[in-house]
């Protein structure tokens, strides 16, 4: 989601297509909510596949997502750690079938 940062001078249509803001992620957290880096890495390998699906001309730009939560969580290097092995679990099951 892109909360936007209000501009009194922005006229309604440029406002309406202003790419200004910061970007907020928004966990629902439906299933359950875990402290388990695993888990948390599947999330980031979600997100990431989703993200890679809706605008894979913004594939490569997620590394930007997962240095600002490298930057931002306190566990990041080890969560990312267990990003990489979900993801060759993932490329493996995608090979195999």
């Amino acid at each position: 989601m892109l909360r936007s940062v209000r501009d009194p001078t922005a006229t309604e249509e440029e406002e309406r297509f202003s790419l200004d803001g910061e970007v907020v992620l928004i966990d629902f957290g439906l299933a359950a909510q875990s402290v388990q880096d695993e888990d948390k890495a599947v999330d980031l390998y979600v997100l990431e596949r989703a993200f890679g699906s809706t605008h894979p001309e913004l594939e490569e730009d997620f590394k930007m997502v997962l240095e600002a939560y490298g930057k931002s969580h306190k566990g990041a290097r080890v969560v990312l750690k267990k990003l990489e092995e979900v993801r060759m679990r993932g490329r493996k099951k995608s090979m195999i079938g």
